[in-house]
Protein backbone atom coordinates (compact mmCIF):
# COMPACT_ATOMS: atom_id res chain seq x y z
CA UNK A 1 0.00 0.00 0.00
CA UNK A 2 3.14 2.23 0.21
CA UNK A 3 2.40 2.90 -3.81
CA UNK A 4 -0.93 4.22 -3.13
CA UNK A 5 -0.38 6.26 0.21
CA UNK A 6 2.37 7.78 -1.55
CA UNK A 7 0.43 8.89 -4.57
CA UNK A 8 2.67 6.68 -7.24
CA UNK A 9 -0.64 4.78 -8.63
CA UNK A 10 -2.91 6.57 -11.07
CA UNK A 11 -6.53 5.97 -9.36
CA UNK A 12 -5.44 4.92 -5.73
CA UNK A 13 -8.98 4.39 -4.54
CA UNK A 14 -10.44 1.75 -2.94
CA UNK A 15 -10.55 -0.26 -5.98
CA UNK A 16 -6.57 -0.23 -6.09
CA UNK A 17 -6.27 -0.87 -2.69
CA UNK A 18 -8.45 -3.82 -2.31
CA UNK A 19 -7.19 -4.89 -4.77
CA UNK A 20 -3.69 -4.68 -3.23
CA UNK A 21 -5.11 -6.62 -0.36
CA UNK A 22 -6.37 -9.24 -2.64
CA UNK A 23 -3.02 -9.70 -3.78
CA UNK A 24 -1.81 -9.84 -0.58
CA UNK A 25 -3.90 -12.49 0.89
CA UNK A 26 -2.59 -14.45 -2.32
CA UNK A 27 0.85 -14.17 -1.06
CA UNK A 28 0.13 -15.99 2.31
CA UNK A 29 -2.05 -18.48 0.02
CA UNK A 30 0.99 -19.50 -1.63
CA UNK A 31 3.35 -19.25 1.09
CA UNK A 32 1.34 -22.46 2.46
CA UNK A 33 0.27 -19.33 5.12
CA UNK A 34 -3.91 -20.30 6.65
CA UNK A 35 -6.37 -18.61 4.38
CA UNK A 36 -10.14 -19.04 4.29
CA UNK A 37 -11.02 -20.46 0.87
CA UNK A 38 -13.97 -18.36 -0.49
CA UNK A 39 -15.11 -20.31 -2.57
CA UNK A 40 -11.20 -22.17 -3.30
CA UNK A 41 -7.84 -21.38 -2.48
CA UNK A 42 -7.09 -19.81 -5.93
CA UNK A 43 -9.69 -17.30 -5.00
CA UNK A 44 -9.44 -16.81 -1.52
CA UNK A 45 -7.79 -13.29 -1.80
CA UNK A 46 -11.20 -11.46 -3.10
CA UNK A 47 -14.04 -11.64 -0.43
CA UNK A 48 -11.08 -11.22 2.00
CA UNK A 49 -9.27 -8.09 0.10
CA UNK A 50 -13.01 -6.93 0.33
CA UNK A 51 -14.05 -7.17 3.51
CA UNK A 52 -10.28 -5.78 4.91
CA UNK A 53 -10.93 -2.67 2.82
CA UNK A 54 -14.43 -2.53 4.29
CA UNK A 55 -13.59 -2.63 7.57
CA UNK A 56 -10.38 -0.34 7.97
CA UNK A 57 -11.57 2.15 5.40
CA UNK A 58 -15.17 2.69 6.49
CA UNK A 59 -15.18 1.34 10.10
CA UNK A 60 -17.48 -1.55 9.84
CA UNK A 61 -18.26 -3.25 12.85
CA UNK A 62 -17.90 -6.91 13.75
CA UNK A 63 -21.73 -7.15 13.25
CA UNK A 64 -21.86 -5.72 9.63
CA UNK A 65 -18.97 -7.72 8.62
CA UNK A 66 -20.87 -11.09 9.63
CA UNK A 67 -23.68 -10.16 7.65
CA UNK A 68 -21.75 -9.07 5.07
CA UNK A 69 -20.16 -12.36 4.91
CA UNK A 70 -23.74 -13.98 5.39
CA UNK A 71 -24.43 -12.32 2.12
CA UNK A 72 -21.95 -13.58 0.27
CA UNK A 73 -22.17 -17.08 2.02
CA UNK A 74 -25.78 -16.86 0.25
CA UNK A 75 -24.18 -16.38 -2.90
CA UNK A 76 -21.72 -18.86 -2.53
CA UNK A 77 -24.21 -21.58 -1.47
CA UNK A 78 -26.35 -20.72 -4.83
CA UNK A 79 -23.48 -20.87 -6.62
CA UNK A 80 -22.50 -24.65 -4.94
CA UNK A 81 -25.95 -25.75 -5.95
CA UNK A 82 -26.23 -24.41 -9.44
CA UNK A 83 -22.81 -25.18 -10.85
CA UNK A 84 -19.31 -26.14 -9.34
CA UNK A 85 -16.23 -24.20 -7.53
CA UNK A 86 -13.86 -26.20 -9.54
CA UNK A 87 -11.60 -24.62 -12.44
CA UNK A 88 -10.58 -28.22 -13.97
CA UNK A 89 -14.49 -28.87 -14.70
CA UNK A 90 -15.38 -25.31 -15.76
CA UNK A 91 -12.42 -22.91 -15.84
CA UNK A 92 -11.42 -20.19 -13.55
CA UNK A 93 -14.65 -18.39 -14.27
CA UNK A 94 -16.21 -20.61 -11.30
CA UNK A 95 -13.63 -20.05 -9.07
CA UNK A 96 -12.81 -16.16 -9.59
CA UNK A 97 -16.22 -15.50 -10.70
CA UNK A 98 -17.63 -17.13 -8.07
CA UNK A 99 -15.67 -14.94 -5.50
CA UNK A 100 -16.15 -11.83 -6.96
CA UNK A 101 -20.32 -12.55 -7.38
CA UNK A 102 -19.83 -13.17 -3.70
CA UNK A 103 -17.67 -10.21 -2.84
CA UNK A 104 -20.22 -7.63 -4.76
CA UNK A 105 -23.01 -9.17 -2.96
CA UNK A 106 -21.17 -8.77 0.21
CA UNK A 107 -20.42 -4.98 -0.31
CA UNK A 108 -24.68 -4.77 -1.16
CA UNK A 109 -24.86 -5.42 2.40
CA UNK A 110 -22.63 -3.21 3.84
CA UNK A 111 -24.12 -0.05 1.78
CA UNK A 112 -27.39 -1.25 2.96
CA UNK A 113 -28.87 -2.17 -0.48
CA UNK A 114 -31.52 -4.53 -1.02
CA UNK A 115 -31.22 -8.52 -1.48
CA UNK A 116 -32.30 -7.80 -5.47
CA UNK A 117 -29.46 -5.34 -5.34
CA UNK A 118 -27.30 -8.01 -4.17
CA UNK A 119 -28.18 -10.19 -6.62
CA UNK A 120 -28.30 -8.24 -9.41
CA UNK A 121 -24.38 -6.80 -8.29
CA UNK A 122 -23.35 -10.56 -8.10
CA UNK A 123 -24.46 -11.44 -11.60
CA UNK A 124 -23.10 -8.52 -13.44
CA UNK A 125 -19.81 -9.60 -11.36
CA UNK A 126 -19.93 -13.32 -12.87
CA UNK A 127 -21.16 -11.72 -16.23
CA UNK A 128 -17.89 -10.16 -16.28
CA UNK A 129 -15.66 -13.06 -15.82
CA UNK A 130 -17.75 -15.61 -17.96
CA UNK A 131 -15.60 -17.52 -20.42
CA UNK A 132 -12.13 -16.81 -18.46
CA UNK A 133 -9.78 -20.23 -18.81
CA UNK A 134 -7.48 -21.66 -15.81
CA UNK A 135 -4.53 -21.53 -17.07
CA UNK A 136 -2.05 -21.03 -14.31
CA UNK A 137 2.01 -21.37 -15.10
CA UNK A 138 3.69 -24.48 -14.02
CA UNK A 139 0.30 -25.41 -12.05
CA UNK A 140 0.70 -22.78 -9.26
CA UNK A 141 -2.10 -19.81 -7.83
CA UNK A 142 0.21 -17.61 -8.06
CA UNK A 143 0.80 -16.48 -12.20
CA UNK A 144 -1.84 -15.36 -13.28
CA UNK A 145 -4.44 -16.31 -10.66
CA UNK A 146 -3.02 -13.23 -8.33
CA UNK A 147 -3.60 -10.55 -9.68
CA UNK A 148 -6.99 -12.40 -11.29
CA UNK A 149 -7.77 -12.08 -7.61
CA UNK A 150 -6.79 -8.22 -7.38
CA UNK A 151 -9.37 -7.55 -10.33
CA UNK A 152 -11.88 -9.62 -9.12
CA UNK A 153 -12.00 -7.86 -5.78
CA UNK A 154 -12.02 -4.29 -7.55
CA UNK A 155 -14.41 -5.71 -9.93
CA UNK A 156 -16.59 -6.36 -6.71
CA UNK A 157 -17.11 -2.80 -6.56
CA UNK A 158 -17.11 -1.59 -9.11
CA UNK A 159 -20.44 -3.69 -9.61
CA UNK A 160 -21.66 -2.60 -6.70
CA UNK A 161 -22.09 1.09 -7.61
CA UNK A 162 -22.84 0.20 -10.70
CA UNK A 163 -26.28 -1.41 -9.37
CA UNK A 164 -26.62 1.22 -6.82
CA UNK A 165 -26.77 3.90 -9.24
CA UNK A 166 -29.56 2.30 -10.69
CA UNK A 167 -28.35 -0.31 -13.72
CA UNK A 168 -31.30 -2.56 -14.17
CA UNK A 169 -29.43 -5.98 -14.77
CA UNK A 170 -32.03 -8.07 -16.94
CA UNK A 171 -30.10 -11.68 -16.87
CA UNK A 172 -30.81 -12.68 -13.02
CA UNK A 173 -28.28 -14.23 -11.03
CA UNK A 174 -29.95 -18.27 -11.27
CA UNK A 175 -29.55 -17.86 -14.99
CA UNK A 176 -26.03 -16.04 -14.82
CA UNK A 177 -24.32 -18.78 -12.80
CA UNK A 178 -26.27 -22.00 -14.92
CA UNK A 179 -24.69 -19.91 -18.27
CA UNK A 180 -21.28 -19.84 -16.60
CA UNK A 181 -21.27 -23.31 -15.81
CA UNK A 182 -22.30 -24.71 -19.55
CA UNK A 183 -20.00 -22.12 -21.18
CA UNK A 184 -16.62 -23.42 -18.72
CA UNK A 185 -18.10 -27.07 -19.45
CA UNK A 186 -18.05 -26.54 -23.03
CA UNK A 187 -13.96 -25.14 -22.89
CA UNK A 188 -11.23 -27.30 -24.17
CA UNK A 189 -9.57 -29.58 -21.54
CA UNK A 190 -6.34 -27.64 -22.13
CA UNK A 191 -7.92 -24.37 -20.69
CA UNK A 192 -9.49 -26.48 -17.35
CA UNK A 193 -5.86 -26.19 -14.93
CA UNK A 194 -4.19 -29.12 -17.00
CA UNK A 195 -1.31 -26.41 -17.40
CA UNK A 196 -1.69 -27.40 -21.68
CA UNK A 197 -2.67 -24.07 -22.98
CA UNK A 198 -3.55 -20.10 -22.26
CA UNK A 199 -0.25 -18.27 -20.39
CA UNK A 200 0.60 -21.40 -18.98
CA UNK A 201 2.82 -22.19 -22.24
CA UNK A 202 3.77 -19.22 -23.65
CA UNK A 203 7.44 -19.08 -24.03
CA UNK A 204 8.07 -16.96 -20.98
CA UNK A 205 5.89 -19.27 -19.01
CA UNK A 206 8.37 -21.88 -19.97
CA UNK A 207 11.10 -20.00 -19.28
CA UNK A 208 10.35 -19.80 -15.50
CA UNK A 209 11.70 -22.76 -13.75
CA UNK A 210 11.07 -22.14 -10.18
CA UNK A 211 8.28 -20.10 -8.61
CA UNK A 212 8.70 -18.91 -5.24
Amino acid sequence: LDSVNNRKVFLGNINTRSAIRAISAMHISNSMGVVCAAPTGGSAGVLSGVLVTLSEEHHCDKQSLVMALCAAGGIGVLFLDLATFAAETAGCQVEIGAATAMAAAAVIEIARGTAKEALDAAAIALQNTMGLVCDPVHGTCEIPCQTRNGVAASNAFVCSDIILAGYSNPIPLDETIVSSYETGKSLPKELKCTVKGGIAITPSALAIKELR
